[in-house]
């Protein structure tokens, strides 16, 4: 709560201070920290996992228009914590920390609110990178979020994912969630970051 809180103060004092962000098509990186879990766990009480994101932006924006489209490529350590194993065993029973490292794809579509601030939304593609055995290589996202972006090039970005499809793909495990009638395993969390957009003011 106090990152977020933090975060939200950085975004206020950015964006009280800078002109409109220019239109054009501009190249950047990005860096920052993940929150995730997962949803759907039946074995062990998920935990949020922090971890980093690592990044490319490519921005496209209409010069007079208050909208843009970005797409990014980014290394997104997700996962989970896990303890607590309940009564219920799992063939896949598990505890301690789940780490899956994905090439994430995310295409943005950006509402600017004002000058500097905007909202966005997109659909996102994730790579699981590495052999994991167990969870599936391809996942489909839904991400959206806020933050701003001055005219010099800085971006504060706050965004939440939302995993689509399951990632699990061991067949003891899916057999087990049958009998039992559970959902499928998701990924679920949160990125705060930071970055910076080359090109012209």
């Amino acid at each position: 709560m106090k990152n977020v809180t933090l975060f939200t103060a950085l975004l206020l004092a950015a964006g009280t201070a800078t002109a409109q962000t220019p239109g054009g098509t501009r190249l950047g990186l990005k860096a920052g920290a993940t929150f995730s879990t997962f949803s759907g766990v039946i074995n062990a009480t998920p935990r949020p996992r922090t971890s980093f994101v690592l990044g490319t932006m490519l921005r496209l924006k209409p010069s007079s228009q208050g909208f843009a489209v970005q797409v990014e490529a980014q290394l997104s350590a997700q996962g989970t914590k896990l303890e607590d194993a309940s009564a219920a065993s799992s063939p896949t029973s598990a505890s301690g920390t789940i780490s899956l490292p994905y090439m994430n794809v995310p295409v943005l579509l950006r509402q600017y609110i004002g000058n500097v601030f905007y909202v966005n939304v997109g659909p996102q593609l994730g790579l699981l990178v590495g052999n994991k055995e167990g969870y599936k290589t391809l996942e489909g996202a839904l991400v959206g979020g806020v933050g701003l972006e001055t005219s010099g090039g800085l971006v504060l970005d706050a965004r939440l994912l939302y995993g689509l499809t399951g990632i699990n793909n061991d067949p003891a495990e899916r057999a087990f969630r049958q009998r039992l009638g559970a959902s499928g395993l998701y990924n679920r969390g949160g990125q705060l970051s930071v970055g910076y957009l080359f090109g012209s003011k």
